[in-house]
C-alpha cells in the first residue's frame, strides 16, 4: 500500500489545503509564557471539512534545529531544550465526525526548578487519514493519504533576558537570478527570538533612497535563520547601507557598502 504524506511545517502559516479535509483552525505555531512551576494549558482546534470520518492521531516530537542543517522531526533524542517530557495531552487518538469541530487539549508543566530560563520547545504531531474500511482491506492495491501536521509548542521560562543577535554572514546572492543580499543571521540568545531584517540605502549624497524589509521569521537559540533581501531594482551606484535586525523592538545593526553595476 502506498502512502503519501504531506508536512504542514513549524513556524508555517496555516493555509487551506487541497488534499486535507481536516484543518487546524488555530495555528501551526504556538508560543508561551510562564515560571517555574507554572501549568500551562494549552489547545489545538481542528474541523473536519470533509462529509466523511477521519481518524487523528497525536504524538509529541522533538524538533531539532541547527547552523547549516534542515530541521529534523524525531520522537528520540531529546535536546538540551526539549519540553516533551512536560507535555501531557491524555488523548493520542480521536475519531472525527464528519464536519466536526474538535479541541484538543494538552498541558505543559513547567518543572519548579527556579534555575530554568529560556525557551524550551516540542512539537506536538498531528497525523490524519481515514478510517480502513472493509472494502479498503479486501483490495490489494490502494492509496492511503495521510496528512502530517507539525504544531510547534514553545515555552518561554522565567522572564527575557536582552536580544543576542549576531550577523554570522552577509554576503551578495544571485542563486535565484535576481540580485540579493544574503544574511545568515545567529541566536546567541537563550530565548526564541521573532527577527525581521531591514536594509537602509543611502545614496553617495547621503540621501535615503530606500528602505527593504523582510518578513519576520523565529530564530532558535544556538541556530542561524537565513533571510534574502532583493536589491535588483536598485539603480547603479553607489551606496551606503545600515542593515538592521529587530527583535522585541531592541535592535542590533551593521553597516555595509554596495556597489550596482
Amino acid at each position: 500500500m502506498k502512502k503519501i504524506f504531506l508536512t504542514l511545517v513549524l513556524i508555517a502559516s496555516l493555509a487551506s489545503s487541497a488534499f486535507a479535509s481536516v484543518t487546524i483552525i488555530n495555528g501551526l505555531t504556538h508560543m508561551y509564557n510562564g515560571n517555574s512551576g507554572d501549568v500551562i494549558v494549552g489547545e489545538i482546534v481542528l474541523i473536519n471539512g470533509s462529509d466523511i470520518e477521519q481518524r487523528v492521531k497525536f504524538s509529541i516530537n522533538e524538533a531539532i534545529f541547527s547552523c547549516g542543517a534542515n530541521r529534523v522531526f524525531t520522537e528520540m533524542n531529546p535536546h538540551l531544550q526539549s519540553s516533551s517530557g512536560w507535555i501531557d495531552s491524555g488523548v493520542t487518538e480521536r475519531l472525527l465526525l464528519p464536519r466536526e469541530r474538535y479541541v484538543h487539549k494538552f498541558k505543559i508543566t513547567i518543572p519548579k526548578d527556579q534555575g530554568l530560563k529560556g525557551s524550551f520547545w516540542s512539537v506536538m504531531m498531528v497525523y490524519v487519514e481515514r478510517p480502513i474500511k472493509e472494502e479498503m482491506l479486501n483490495n490489494s492495491i490502494g492509496l492511503n493519504t495521510k496528512i502530517r501536521y507539525a504544531v510547534g509548542l514553545l515555552t518561554n521560562v522565567n522572564g527575557f533576558d536582552e536580544p543576542n543577535l549576531d550577523f554570522e554572514q552577509v554576503q551578495l546572492d544571485e542563486k535565484t537570478g535576481k540580485r540579493a543580499l544574503g544574511i545568515k543571521m545567529k541566536n546567541d540568545g537563550a530565548f526564541i527570538e521573532g527577527v525581521k531584517l531591514s536594509l537602509e540605502v543611502y545614496d553617495s549624497k547621503g540621501n535615503k533612497v530606500k528602505v527593504l524589509e523582510t518578513d519576520r521569521n523565529l530564530v532558535f537559540p544556538g541556530v542561524c535563520k537565513d533571510y534574502i533581501i532583493d536589491i535588483s531594482d536598485l539603480p547603479e551606484g553607489e551606496y551606503q547601507c545600515l542593515l538592521l535586525a529587530e527583535a522585541r523592538k531592541e535592535y542590533v545593526g551593521t553597516n555595509i557598502s554596495l556597489t550596482q553595476k
